[in-house]
């Protein structure tokens, strides 16, 4: 018992970490938060993913590489023109977006098994033919999430104001992340309730080590 609520301790404190570095970012953009802070939330993107670039990443020299690019980019906004929060924002939340709608969407293409169904798979072992086919409807729903994301975006940065483009990248993310599994939780109880299930926690493990042995495969 103790574990579990420690366990939910630990999600409630990532959650809210999220959030408040999602407000932040937020507040750097529409001017509100400057200094030491603005530099953090400038940099500290850049940073984790290069050091999940060093740890993960197959084409470590590729990714560096346009990793400096990224923050000569940055630097040069921040310096020149004070837009380096909006700079870093569109470019974590594009380059998120694009790499989930990659990795999910490859898995459409004939003769592949859908994202989703190998994380099922994984789960669960043995998957039915009914199991099967939701689980690519479901990869299929999150691409065109992903998608949405994306155009949604670059719509607004286009045609609205830096402060409500700043909202949805920021501080509707997670948000729209959450209706989106809410969403899926809810079709699957109602239309197949009898279907097994899995915590995020395992669907997460799951995605990992599927993602860990593609690598690996790759690499021989």
């Amino acid at each position: 018992m103790m574990r579990r609520a420690a366990d939910w301790a630990w999600k409630a404190l990532i959650v809210l970490a999220c959030v408040a570095y999602q407000y932040l970012v937020h507040a750097s953009v529409t001017g509100a938060q400057g200094g030491a802070l603005r530099a953090v939330v400038v940099w500290l993107p850049l940073v984790a993913f290069a050091g999940w670039v060093v740890v993960w990443a197959r084409n470590k020299a590729m990714w560096l590489a346009g990793l400096f690019v990224a923050g000569v980019f940055i630097y040069l906004s921040e310096n020149q023109e004070r837009r380096g929060p909006v700079a870093v924002t569109g470019i974590s939340h594009a380059t998120a977006y694009l790499f989930l709608l990659w990795c999910f969407g490859r898995t459409l293409a004939p003769g592949a098994e859908p994202m989703v169904t190998r994380i099922a798979r994984r789960v669960h072992t043995v998957l039915s033919p009914d199991m099967e086919r939701f689980t690519r409807q479901v990869t299929i729903a999150w691409c065109v999430f992903f998608a949405a994301q994306l155009m949604g975006s670059a719509l607004l940065f286009e045609f609205a104001s830096l402060e409500i483009w700043s909202a949805f990248v920021n501080l509707l993310n997670l948000p729209l992340l959450g209706i989106m599994f809410a969403g899926q939780w809810v079709y699957r109880n109602v239309r197949h309730p009898g279907f097994p299930r899995a915590s995020t926690r395992q669907a997460i493990e799951a995605f990992t080590k599927d993602a860990s042995l593609s690598n690996s495969s790759r690499l021989r």
